[in-house]
């Protein structure tokens, strides 16, 4: 389920928040792609201590494990998190690849 939903996401994202539609409300309502680097940075940076052991415990079962159930708690918490802003817009937490990689090679 969680790497269905990732690809779907992803998809939604390039081809209607970077497609100039970020506003729209049903756009707004898009789920964002969850992976384990932004599970990693929402454990980090969310600042509810309750809220950093659920990120902790989501990122260690990983993504591509979700379930249903897994994946709608995640986006509830997003939503939460989020407070009325887009979904979607949770990927300022979203480090990339190169972020990562460039703690680990040197």
């Amino acid at each position: 389920h969680g790497t269905a939903a990732k690809l779907i996401n992803m998809y939604l994202k390039t081809a209607l928040v970077c497609g100039g539609y970020h506003e729209h409300p049903l756009v707004c309502s898009l789920h964002p792609p969850v992976d384990r680097l932004l599970l990693s940075q929402l454990a980090r940076e969310d600042s509810d201590q309750g809220c950093k052991q659920f990120w902790r415990e989501y990122r260690d079962k990983g993504w591509s494990n979700f379930v249903s159930d897994d994946y709608e708690a995640v986006i509830g918490q997003i939503r939460v998190l989020m407070d009325g802003r887009p979904l979607w817009a949770v990927e300022k937490f979203w480090v990339g690849h190169h972020s990562v990689r460039g703690k680990h090679s040197r």
